[in-house]
Parts: C-alpha cells; sequence; structure tokens
C-alpha cells in the first residue's frame, strides 16, 4: 500500500465544469464527464501529423509525450455561434504548445519548439482571445488562441520561469523564477517586484480583482500573499500557513460593504491531498484566519485494502461565496482510475471528513442486451470493490488447440472402448455361468434317471 504522489499530477476543468482532463505523466490525457462520473475520452500521440480524428488514432503513443502543463479555456463566443466553444491547451517537455478541441476530438493547432528545453505554464484572460506561455528559457509567448499564430515574445527573466499567470481583465501578467515579477502585458514593463520564495514556485495565481497574487512554492508549508500597487515594498502582506507544501491554489473575492476593500476566500491542496479553505472579509481577518480542512477519512481509507495507491483529494474549484463565511467547492476525489465528483457546502471553521465510497468500478459491456421490442436497449455492467478493481480481468475462454483435441478424442475413445470391453467380458462370464449351471443341473438329473 502506497500513498498517492499528486505532485506530478496534471489536471483542469472546463470553464463550465462539466468536464475534468487529468494526466498522471503515463503520455495520456483523460475527459471525465463529472455529471456522469464516466470517462468521455482518452488520447495520446497528440504530436502525430496524422489529419485523422485523435478517436479514430491508435493510442500506442502513449508514454511518448511528456505533459508539463495544461490550461482548459473558453473561447470567446461569436455572433454565429449558438454555443462558446473551449479549448485544452498543453505544453510538453519537449517544448511544445498543443491545442486540443476536445468536442470535436482534433487538434487544432501545434506550436513545435515554442520554448526550448520545456513548457512550464499556460495561462489565459477571461475571455481567451490570447494564450501565453512561459518556459525554461525565461521567454514569454502570447499566441492566438483561434490560429495558433505566434503573436509575440519577450524576455522575462534570465532563469527559467517556473511560473505564470494573468490577470482576468489580462492587463497584468506575473512570472515566478528567482523573483517574482509583475508586468504590465501590453507594453511588457516590469510593474513590481518580490523576493521571498527561496525556492522553485509551483503555484502562482491572481485575485478576480488583480489586486493581489498569492504564490507557493516547493518544500514551503505556506501560502503567500501579495499586493500588488506599484510600490516598492516587496515585503509579503500575508502568510497562511499548511502541514504540507500546496500544489494548488485558487481564490474569490468576497464583496464586503463594511471594508473599503473586498475580502479574499482562498482554497488549496497539499501535496497528501488535504484541501484547505480560508475566509476573511479583510486582509488582517484573513491574516488571523484559521483554515477549514477537507480530507477523506482516514478510518474508511485503512479500514479496506487498497493495492497500490490509495484515494485521496487531487482537484478542486471555488465556484461562489455565500455569507456568512462559507463557500461552494467542487471537489475530485477518490482513485484515479474512478474518480468521484461531488459539490459541498463548506462553513469556516467546520473541518470536513469525506467518507470513500464503496460503490465500486462500473465495467460497461461492449453491446447492449434487447430484451423484448416493447423495452429500450439496456446496458449491463459489473459491479467491482474499488480495493480489487485493478486486477480485475474479464473470463478467458479456455482454447483448445489440435493437439489437444486430438489427445481428447483418443482419451474418449480408449475410455469407450475399455467401457465397451468390460462389458463383454462380464456377459461373457455372466453366460459361461449359465452354462455351468445347467450342466450341473443334467447331470444330477441323468444320475436320478439311472437310480
Amino acid at each position: 500500500m502506497a500513498s498517492t504522489d499528486i505532485r506530478d499530477i496534471l489536471t483542469a476543468f472546463s470553464p463550465s465544469l462539466d468536464y475534468f482532463a487529468i494526466s498522471t505523466g503515463d503520455g495520456r490525457v483523460k475527459i471525465w464527464d463529472t455529471l456522469k462520473g464516466q470517462v468521455q475520452t482518452e488520447f495520446a500521440d497528440m504530436t502525430s501529423n496524422d489529419t485523422r480524428s485523435i478517436y479514430d488514432r491508435s493510442t500506442n503513443g502513449h508514454l511518448s509525450i511528456d505533459y508539463t502543463c495544461m490550461k482548459w479555456l473558453s473561447l470567446e463566443r461569436k455572433k454565429k455561434r449558438k454555443h462558446a466553444s473551449s479549448l485544452l491547451v498543453l505544453g510538453t517537455g519537449g517544448g511544445d504548445v498543443l491545442a486540443f478541441d476536445v468536442s470535436a476530438g482534433q487538434l487544432n493547432w501545434r506550436i513545435s519548439n515554442c520554448h526550448p528545453g520545456g513548457v512550464r505554464a499556460i495561462s489565459s484572460s477571461a475571455n481567451g482571445s490570447c494564450i501565453y506561455t512561459a518556459g525554461t528559457d525565461g521567454m514569454i509567448c502570447r499566441i492566438d488562441s483561434v490560429s495558433g499564430n505566434l503573436l509575440e515574445k519577450f524576455k522575462a527573466s534570465t532563469k527559467a520561469v517556473s511560473c505564470m499567470t494573468i490577470s482576468s481583465d489580462g492587463k497584468t501578467l506575473a512570472t515566478a523564477a528567482s523573483q517574482l515579477k509583475i508586468f504590465n502585458s501590453s507594453n511588457h514593463k516590469k510593474i513590481q517586484k518580490f523576493s521571498g520564495h527561496p525556492g522553485y514556485v509551483r503555484c502562482l495565481v491572481f485575485t478576480e480583482d488583480g489586486k493581489y497574487i498569492l504564490s507557493s512554492a516547493v518544500g514551503e508549508r505556506y501560502v503567500a500573499l501579495w499586493r500588488i500597487d506599484g510600490a516598492r515594498k516587496q515585503s509579503v502582506s500575508c502568510v497562511l500557513a499548511m502541514d504540507h507544501p500546496a500544489v494548488f491554489l485558487d481564490s474569490r473575492c468576497i464583496d464586503s460593504g463594511e471594508h473599503d476593500e473586498n475580502g479574499i476566500c482562498v482554497l488549496a491542496i497539499s501535496e497528501v491531498g488535504v484541501c484547505y479553505f480560508w475566509f476573511g472579509n479583510s486582509i488582517e481577518e484573513l491574516r488571523n484566519a484559521k483554515p477549514t480542512k477537507i480530507s477523506l477519512s482516514s478510518e474508511d481509507i485503512f479500514s479496506r485494502k487498497y493495492k497500490g495507491a490509495l484515494p485521496t483529494i487531487y482537484a478542486a474549484k471555488l465556484q461562489g461565496i455565500q455569507k456568512p463565511a462559507s463557500g461552494h467547492v467542487f471537489l475530485v476525489s477518490g482513485l484515479l482510475v474512478k474518480p468521484s465528483f461531488q459539490k459541498l457546502l463548506v462553513h469556516s471553521g467546520t473541518d470536513v471528513q469525506l467518507n470513500v465510497s464503496h460503490d465500486g468500478i462500473l465495467l460497461p459491456m461492449s453491446q447492449s442486451l434487447v430484451k423484448s421490442k416493447k423495452r429500450s436497449d439496456e446496458r449491463r455492467v459489473t459491479a467491482l470493490d474499488r480495493a480489487n478493481a485493478e486486477d480485475a480481468l474479464l473470463p478467458i475462454p479456455k482454447v483448445f488447440y489440435s493437439s489437444e483435441k486430438e489427445r481428447a478424442f483418443q482419451d474418449s475413445s480408449d475410455r469407450n472402448a475399455t467401457d465397451g470391453l468390460f462389458r463383454i467380458n462380464k456377459a461373457d462370464s455372466i453366460k459361461k455361468q449359465d452354462n455351468k449351471g445347467r450342466e450341473a443341473t443334467s447331470s444330477a438329473y441323468s444320475n436320478l434317471l439311472f437310480c
């Protein structure tokens, strides 16, 4: 039994939260339907030049692509389109950037060697008109999300950029290398810089109003909150302590009529799969707030014999804030092979322990069974216990080779011949005994006559 390592897992929600993308480092990306709890599709080898649909290709390219980051963004709605489309954008360790249209099942565009040495971060503004990427070359690229054309490139750092994000209005860009730097996205002028993370920055996100930026680094058990005001002051505004380093950050602003500034709600997931929730109507209140923790019940986990990785929480999204001091959180938890999706109302100060689902894995049959003309097709499923799901196999039909058939036929023939011979011998024995009996009777009768 081993704990689930979620540090290298890549996840992304669709803008409407109807779908969830996950890659576990094997070169494959799975798309889950969060409403049905089923796999919508699975694809690999997206860098292929083959023009066929990804769904029609063989997935033998798995393990060949090293995905390093992903972002699911919504494209700006056009008048001719009834529904807004979205793109799943991925970066690779080889420096390529790819955009995948999940609904159409095809690769829209690809930029090869966009960042020599590898892509480290992908971000976009709220309307999704442009995509920003950062890499180990210290460069920032701006890409047209529809055509995939490289619009511009500028140097953000002499060192590798580990993380990058853009504000919701698209006006401000933040990067993390040896320092946190804030840029004007239009003219690339540096607005502000911060020093405070000696390690590799893993998470970087703006608040909704663009006034603060949240960050966390590898090996550091806290989330830092920095105020963006162009001042020379470079100290952190707020520090939120955790038991383990964070691998994911999200935030929402709180409309507070009692304060000049909006309050902030912060969500984080630690390396061990515990979700943290902070709530503050002001920065001062947020600084003194005790985190609310969401975790899976350890009793449920250790009471069942799991083979391999343990169930955990590995993705979450803040959906909305409610008063007093509560918010809706959309969680993804369980095993990586069968995640569970649920929406929770979390109250500040009240820890939540979730039970591990015992429903098991549902394996759909490849064909439907029609019982009668009046009834519609029914899909039959086989329920398996989660602890044995990884080792579950379909029944294997026994195959007889020609030599085995001959041996089986010969054995059957030998048995039939032996049985027949035994019956014949038994019949002869009975016949001989009858003859002897008749001869003895005849002899006795003759002796009586002579007497």
